[in-house]
């Protein structure tokens, strides 16, 4: 009767602090994150930069889903299909304003790996889809089943290490195009390096002069915008007295400090730099939010960018976009290139199919008898790495430009994006979407909301009908240069170097992570990457401080390493674990005991108790419960008594439920390091202490 009634109450309680429920729109808002902001959508303020945005980042897009093709080992039309298809969907389904969502270079590499061991292009081409469909699958699966936070086991030192050894061996993959050589696909990039120089000797000049002018001129627009013109003025363009932002106005638009401070880097998410805080700070100081990042210069919080004419501005902003579409320009004159030479002296794209694919479904590999039946269970764990890299890839380059915005990114909701995207794009012929870093760089600067995607996708399609007879004369070399310069951005040595000078032991795992993929190749590179964080976690647990505390003058205990004026406890030994214990870590508290032990007794002291302060742990496994019986024991054959204190009540449950409970002092696991320390005190000593032995140890401690 009475658990009836508890029950009772415990449901009335619930009820009492449940979040009230939800309305249809509010659901369809949850769901769909464009039903948030469409309605209450500004035309005349933020039409304009939507449009900018969109035509610009479509610009940018066609060029390099033909590029990323290649990569991929299958026509270019496939890549085109993406960014015709998952930029629309993720503009319904995703959280994050700016993130640009097609092909992705580090996710290409490692679906041209899977790909390249198929010789039938067919068959490639059917596998790539069937792996589009299964990574959106499986991201829905993780949002359904809330395992999103299996993201948090991936430290940054680990994905940023895979991320720029990927981008080293993105521009590798592209030098036999850029050289105009071929030899046969390799299994380990060592071997690619070797094959390279092995056929050096037959380089294409033509094709070379091609790529390296190519390069230089992309990597000079680079450096000419960083430069000259590192500040957008698209705002400033297009700003009238009623946009002039006042105090209370809600930041929807990235704000620039000064024309020093705003620099788009290339890190992934991964790192924000200093300049980046200054003007995320600034911005928020500008709008009236008072929530500091940093502490700001105040010479960076008052310097503003003098008000510049319009044609100036204008002027500004042509050759700024001139400089993002440095991918379009070298395609347009590649392209006049190969028209003029002919494939006679140049690889050239060939014959593009035009127009929108019909739906298919996406298993069709399966049914025509392209792929066969027993592949599939390495389709499916090929699309796991996939989605590994797309997921952490995306999600950090969401949160880091949704910091620069003042926003919030709900990982869940980009799970639901990002696996709807991937889902439909598999009916549409395909390949697995992430997001694009130098895309949503342009639309962090230049975009209001998703809108822009929408009119992205919509250029794309224009084009699929219109421009692929134009791209039969791109030259491969041409398409080799803009995928070198992106790998490029994906090195991140500063990264490293920083790891280094404050974060020694992560530094290593950085370098782990970026010498086994380097060696391996992508796709056993990320399999030891993951290896990699899983074992850096069970070492830093495994190494986590297990301390012998000593006692104060007031009576507190602490850590007598840290604290100078602590005394030693004499024949009673206090051990705190500042972390959870598990099999990989328990062994110490034993360890650290035993010599604790060893060292009382070459003074002449016979221990009297061991406590275990658990204050600071939250779990321990079966491994833990075992090690600490056998510990209490090997105590208990040695008339040591054994004692643990502090216990939460989920401990005190796990202890309370084994045998340890009725062999420890006063069969209480959650009683005080004090009561236990006294409590221990009172008890009659086994062997030979003579109190002239405890105060020489006191003693010999106070003076080190």
């Amino acid at each position: 009767m009475a658990s009836c009634i508890y029950r009772l109450m415990g449901h009335h309680e619930s009820e009492r602090f449940a979040l009230p429920k939800k309305t249809w729109m509010q659901q369809l808002q949850h769901y769909a994150p464009i039903f948030r902001w469409l309605p209450h959508y500004n035309v005349a303020k933020d039409l304009k930069f939507d449009i900018v945005a969109g035509i610009t980042v479509a610009m940018m897009l066609i060029p390099q889903e033909v590029s990323l093709s290649t990569i991929m080992n299958v026509p270019a039309h496939h890549g085109l299909y993406t960014a015709a298809t998952a930029p629309l969907v993720y503009a319904i389904f995703g959280s994050s304003t700016v993130l640009s969502v097609s092909s992705g270079s580090e996710v290409s590499l490692l679906v041209g790996t899977i790909l390249d061991d198929i010789d039938d292009q067919n068959e490639r081409v059917a596998t790539g889809i069937m792996m589009a469909f299964l990574s959106g699958c499986i991201l829905l699966i993780v949002r359904i089943l809330n395992l999103s936070q299996l993201a948090d086991f991936f430290s940054r030192p680990v994905m940023g290490g895979f991320v720029s050894a990927g981008g080293i061996l993105i521009m590798l993959s592209q030098f036999s195009n850029a050289l105009g050589i071929k030899f046969p696909s390799q299994d380990y990039p060592p071997q690619t390096v070797y094959q390279i120089f092995n056929h050096i000797g037959s380089t294409n000049l033509t094709a070379f002069a091609v790529a390296a002018i190519s390069i230089v001129y992309l990597f000079g627009v680079k450096i000419f915008k960083k430069k000259y013109f590192p500040s957008p003025v698209l705002m400033q363009l297009f700003e009238t007295k009623e946009d002039t932002p006042t105090k209370n106005q809600e930041i929807t638009t990235p704000v620039v400090n000064n024309s020093n401070n705003m620099e788009v880097t290339h890190s992934h998410g991964f790192s924000l730099t200093d300049q980046q805080y200054v003007s995320m700070e600034s911005a928020r100081q500008r709008h009236g939010v008072h929530t500091p990042l940093s502490e700001v210069d105040e010479k960076n919080l008052a310097d503003e960018a003098p008000k510049q004419s319009t044609a100036k501005l204008l002027a500004i902003f042509i050759v700024r976009t001139i400089c993002d579409l440095g991918p379009l320009v070298v395609c347009i004159v590649g392209g006049v290139v190969g028209y003029v030479l002919g494939p006679s002296r140049l690889k050239l794209t060939g014959t593009i199919p035009g127009g929108f694919p019909d739906p298919k479904v996406p298993w069709y590999g399966f049914d025509d008898g392209l792929i066969a039946s027993d592949r599939f269970g390495t389709i499916l764990y090929n699309s796991l790495t996939v989605v590994v890299v797309v997921f952490l890839s995306s999600i950090a380059m969401a949160k880091r430009l949704a910091i620069q915005r003042g926003e919030d990114i709900n990982c869940d909701q980009e799970l639901t994006g990002l696996g709807i995207a991937s889902v439909v794009c598999g009916f549409f012929q395909a390949m697995p979407p992430t997001g694009g870093m130098s895309r949503t760089a342009v639309n962090l600067l230049n975009a209001h909301t998703q809108l822009s995607s929408i009119f992205t996708t919509l250029i794309v399609i224009l084009a699929l009908y219109t421009l692929t007879g134009a791209m039969y004369y791109l030259p491969s070399a041409t398409l080799a240069s803009i995928i070198i310069v992106a790998g490029y951005s994906l090195v991140e040595f500063k990264e490293a170097k920083w790891l280094y000078r404050v974060k020694r032991d992560e530094f290593v795992v950085w370098t782990a992570s970026f010498i086994l993929t380097l060696g391996l190749g992508v796709l056993d590179g990320l399999i030891a990457s993951i290896v990699c964080s899983v074992l850096a976690l069970m070492w830093k647990t495994k190494t986590s401080p297990v301390v012998i505390l000593g006692e104060l003058d007031n009576g507190q205990f602490v850590d007598r390493e840290l604290f100078s004026g602590a005394h030693d406890l004499g024949d009673v030994i206090v051990i705190r674990v500042d972390s959870s214990l598990y099999f990989a870590n328990c062994e110490r508290v034993a360890q650290v005991a035993e010599r604790e032990m060893i060292r009382l007794k070459a003074n002449g002291i016979t221990t009297r108790g061991v406590v275990l302060d658990m204050c600071n742990m939250n779990d321990l496994d079966a491994t833990t419960i075992q090690v600490l019986s056998d510990m209490q024991e090997k105590l208990a054959v040695r008339k040591v008594r054994f004692a643990i204190a502090n216990a939460k009540s989920r401990l005190h449950d796990i202890v309370a439920s084994t045998n340890i409970i009725k062999r420890i002092l006063v069969n209480d696991p959650s009683i005080s390091v004090e009561e236990a320390v006294r409590l221990l005190r009172d008890l009659p000593v086994s062997g030979n202490t003579s109190p002239s032995s405890i105060s020489r140890l006191s003693t010999v401690q106070d003076k080190v």
